[in-house]
């Protein structure tokens, strides 16, 4: 008997490779695996929607109707925009999904209106006062460099203002500030996407080595060997086809 392990192992070392072939070019076993993929993760969010629907409301109110209609009627409504929205495939009663889109999109756009702006805007300003004398010279030297390159970023963006000095003139205290500042924004933008960078390769590499880490498993050596083989065989007859 073949367990569901196994069948796994099978999978994802069948899947890795035949994505790994589309760096060849596009075929057969890319395409399958690119669809089982979009497939599965499909039927994953139906499934999901579905179990969420019958835990919070189906279940509820089956077990304890009485319960269920006093505390947690309100499920209800969500319910009902949802079934709405399936009136878009009927041609007489299409308009009814206006209704639940209508609501789902003015739900959507005051809670942007209300969210956004704080975690965007008031939480990032908010993130930068800090103090920047202490007990704690480390804490003290973050503080530093964040308000610094917070401010140099700001700085370096507002293009439309930069002080200018006559020919021949020495520059003026706010001219040199401003460089200044408009120096440390780019470096420590630069730093900053370097950094971002860096911590997306090694995320991508930590993802490899726990493929290749299936790879090790004794049930994986078979699929991998029969997927690569699958994937040197599909190459081969593109080429002969040429």
């Amino acid at each position: 008997m073949i367990s569901w392990d196994v069948l796994g192992a099978w999978l994802c070392a069948a899947m890795v490779v035949w994505i790994y072939s589309f760096a060849y070019r596009d075929n057969a076993l890319y395409k399958l695996a690119e669809h089982m993929f979009v497939g599965t993760a499909a039927g994953y969010s139906i499934a999901l929607a579905l179990d969420s629907l019958n835990r919070v409301v189906v279940s509820p109110a089956v077990r304890s109707p009485g319960t269920f209609w006093t505390t947690s009627w309100h499920y209800l409504v969500p319910v009902a925009l949802g079934i709405l929205l399936f009136a878009k495939y009927s041609r007489k009663y299409y308009w009814l999904a206006r209704y639940a889109v209508a609501v789902n999109i003015a739900v959507g756009s005051g809670l942007a209106l209300r969210t956004v702006p704080i975690a965007n805007i008031v939480r990032q300003i908010t993130a930068t006062i800090l103090p920047l004398w202490g007990s704690d010279p480390v804490k003290v030297l973050n503080n530093w460099i964040l308000v610094l390159i917070t401010l140099g970023g700001l700085t370096y963006f507002l293009f439309t203002i930069f002080p200018r000095v006559a020919e021949g003139a020495r520059p003026s205290p706010t001219y040199r500030v401003y460089r200044s500042l408009y120096y440390i924004g780019i470096y420590g933008m630069m730093v900053g996407f370097g950094a971002l960078f860096a911590n997306t390769i090694m995320t991508r590499v930590g993802f490899l080595i726990s493929i290749y880490l299936i790879y090790i498993q004794p049930e994986a050596w078979a699929a991998t060997v029969a997927a690569i083989l699958a994937a040197i065989a599909i190459i081969l007859g593109i080429l002969r086809k040429r």
